[in-house]
């Protein structure tokens, strides 16, 4: 793909905002409690914009993010836990998050191709599954989420954290490292 003779290329990801779709789908679909997990707090007020109703720093305790999700549920863990970094010790912490026996994760994010997984935690009924754009159907779904966000059931305006001018361009790296970065649009 070219714009005005010059290759366009474009990131294959979704796990800079697939939380924040995660967090409205959670509570669209009925989610009483809906737990965000993330080092950097400016992302608590970002998940609460779209339902979270509990935000965990895994930086501010000695525990670790199975125990303090578990804290929060009574000892039992969550039915789902939705894995966006790829980080493969927090696809572990993700397992051992669920609850025993019924516990569902679902993978988004990838870091690495190969990834060393705790079995025991999926031989005792926890069930791991992976996703790369939620399962989409670009013909069925795509209308379905462009009415969506035309109608603001889907809070694009949340997700925008900076915008520049396609002379800037330039910027988006530096601007991708700032803690509160979400979605920069370019403007062309």
């Amino acid at each position: 793909m070219s714009i005005r003779g010059q290759t366009a290329y474009h990131a294959f990801s979704c796990s800079t905002w697939c939380q924040y779709l995660a967090i409205k789908g959670a509570k669209s679909h009925g989610a009483i409690k809906v737990i965000g997990i993330d080092n950097n707090p400016m992302k608590a007020a970002k998940g609460r914009a779209f339902g979270m109703t509990d935000f965990i720093n895994p930086g501010e305790s000695d525990k670790s993010i199975a125990e303090l999700v578990k804290d929060l549920t009574a000892g039992m863990g969550v039915d789902y836990s939705f894995e966006c970094t790829g980080v493969p010790p927090l696809i572990n912490e993700a397992i051992q998050s669920t609850k025993l026996g019924t516990g569902k994760i679902i993978q988004m994010g990838v870091e690495e191709p190969n990834v060393n997984i705790n079995i025991i935690g999926l031989l005792i009924g926890r069930t791991l599954k992976g996703s790369i754009f939620g399962g989409l159907k670009a013909k069925t779904d795509l209308p379905i989420i462009y009415s969506k966000c035309k109608n603001r059931e889907i809070q694009l305006d949340e997700l925008l954290s900076h915008e520049i001018k396609l002379e800037e361009v330039n910027k988006v790296f530096e601007l991708l490292k700032q803690p509160d970065c979400v979605k920069i649009l370019i403007k062309i």
